[in-house]
């Protein structure tokens, strides 16, 4: 067993009812359970901004880049129609004089512009080269498989977009008469290639704004949702048991309404634990059925405990002092029942029920748990009442006096389930082992363990017995004697158990805060005193653990 620094306990053992019936023991929520891969929101809300903004300005890119390519493209055309009419007027009258080396030397300043990357003047038939930025083609036929002469003439504009270019037609001619026709052709290219660069342009500064972006908005929501991590952690600790934890963050936000809420949430769940044992708790939640009424039978033990001289006690003390003690003593009780699988039924008063129920319809070590758990009981009430004898020799003022506690379990066939109404339920064990095992503890004196004819025969390898007279429990038939056993002592082998549970039990801490007093009347306390205190008694307690004396076991 393992006790947490917040008092919580982790227990080492699974719980089984019925046939072969499992139910899973503590803790509730498996915290090493395997769980899917966890994006924070941080992540995804930085992913989503980064998308959100590179799509944006994409869509945005293209639309503007559109718009401007439209108005270039229109730019564009409207200059080639002008050069091609321009030039066709000019060259008209050249034309019909035949002045070719005119035309040459208008064709040749014409490509003085980078845009126009060729050009060529034809005959009146539209057949024959009469001038071109290739000299070789002068005197050639024409040939251009985009031109259709018949539908199109000289006239119009044809777009190559195998090779970026705009082909521009135009007439030439001399009062009303055609002479000739001009051709042009200007490359795209270059505009291709400027919106081009300015979309890559718009995409890389796009992009770096949006890394830009996400690192601010990443680091901004890391901030933002750091709280979150601790609401996070602390349902983790609550699954897990510790019903203590609180998040105490009080920030002004939607968050800060979640960490109020969880530390209500958490409150009520502790205080509802403070009135329902947690192993109850998981056995429910692990098995829903156990959570509907009815039971099984079941081989049980039984464990009563009861304080001895408690109306002497509670006669002398306030209400507040009696609780006080008999609440020091049964967290004592409820960390060994849970540490040898048990299940704390109730409380009495100044007396405690515990049952255990075995792992498989074959287990009988539910009588050996209850047994040592009986034992480990009886070790703590020696080991305190030893330590609070110690410290009296200093004056030291005590909220707790030394106590004794009789012991008795009982083993046999119980109805183990949910007793009551739709309105509570209790999940309880009755039968006859119950009466028998309250009977028996009224017999016990002080520090004694007494047990039935059934748990002795189960645990004769763990302890030895004493066999006593016969009795009569209160209650019983004549006919139905029963024959206790005494404990007198506890096997070497298990000794040790009980020895490293109680060293885990008793600490400084324990001693200081449940069993010293913290202020005599109106005067408080030094700390040094305290703690000069609380020392001596762990020390005392250490000296019972380390010495090979086992009176502190079995008396």
């Amino acid at each position: 067993m393992h006790i947490d620094t917040q008092g919580s306990t982790v227990f080492p053992y699974s719980y089984k009812s019925g046939q072969n019936e499992e139910i899973s023991s503590f803790p509730m929520y498996d915290s090493g359970e395997k769980r899917m891969a966890r994006i924070s929101i941080s992540v995804k809300y930085s992913f989503l901004v980064f998308f959100s903004i590179v799509a944006t300005s994409v869509l945005l890119s293209w639309f503007v880049l559109d718009i401007i390519s439209t108005q270039i493209n229109k730019q564009l055309v409207l200059r080639g129609q002008t050069i091609t009419q321009q030039l066709s007027y000019a060259l008209a009258p050249l034309l019909l004089s035949r002045d070719h080396a005119k035309v040459k030397a208008a064709l040749n300043k014409l490509f003085e512009k980078s845009d126009i990357v060729d050009a060529t003047i034809i005959d009146s038939n539209e057949k024959i080269i009469v001038a071109d930025k290739d000299y070789s083609k002068i005197g050639q036929p024409f040939e251009n498989s985009k031109i259709d002469w018949e539908k199109r003439g000289c006239q119009g504009l044809i777009e190559d977009k195998a090779s970026d270019r705009l082909i521009f037609l135009s007439s030439a001619s001399f009062s009303n008469v055609k002479v000739g026709c001009v051709i042009v052709q200007i490359s795209t290219l270059d505009i291709t290639k400027t919106i081009h660069k300015a979309t890559l342009r718009v995409l890389y500064v796009t992009v770096l704004i949006a890394l830009v972006i996400i690192a601010l908005s990443f680091i901004m929501l890391r901030r933002a949702l750091k709280p979150l991590s601790k609401v996070i952690d602390g349902t983790r600790k609550i699954a897990d048991g510790h019903f203590s934890t609180r998040i105490g963050l009080r920030t002004r936000d939607e968050i800060g309404e979640l960490a109020e809420a969880f530390d209500a949430m958490a409150a009520r769940t502790e205080l509802f634990f403070r009135y329902v044992d947690k192993s109850i708790a998981e056995r429910l939640v692990k098995n829903g059925d156990l959570a509907r009424p009815g039971g099984k039978l079941k081989q049980v033990s039984v464990l009563f405990g009861d304080m001895r001289g408690f109306t002497q006690l509670s006669n002398e003390l306030t209400p507040g002092e009696v609780v006080w003690i008999l609440n020091t003593y049964f967290s004592l009780f409820f960390q060994v029942v849970h540490h040898f699988d048990g299940v704390v039924d109730k409380t009495m008063g100044d007396a405690i029920m515990a049952f255990y129920e075995p792992y498989t319809s074959k287990d009988i070590s539910n009588a050996k748990r209850a047994i040592m758990s009986a034992i480990a009981m009886r070790a703590s009430v020696w080991i305190l009442s030893s330590s609070i004898n110690e410290v009296m020799k200093l004056k030291a003022p005590l909220r707790i006096p030394p106590c004794n506690f009789g012991f008795a379990v009982a083993t046999g066939r119980l109805i183990v389930g949910n007793i009551g109404s739709v309105y509570h339920l209790d999940y309880t064990v009755c039968g006859p082992a119950v009466n028998l095992a309250s009977r028996l503890q009224q017999d016990t004196r002080k520090g004694e363990i007494i047990m039935d004819r059934f748990t002795a025969m189960d645990v004769d390898n763990l302890v030895d017995t004493k066999q006593l007279p016969q009795v009569l429990p209160k209650g019983f038939l004549p006919s139905h004697e029963v024959t206790p056993y005494l404990v007198v002592s506890l096997k070497e082998k298990q000794r040790k158990e009980i020895g490293n549970l109680l060293a885990k039990m008793f600490t400084r801490d324990f001693f200081m805060n449940q069993v010293l007093a913290d202020k005599v009347g109106q005067k408080q306390i030094s700390l040094d005193h305290r703690l000069r205190w609380a020392n001596a008694m762990l020390d005392k307690a250490k000296k019972i653990f380390e010495s090979s004396s086992t009176d502190y076991i079995i008396t």
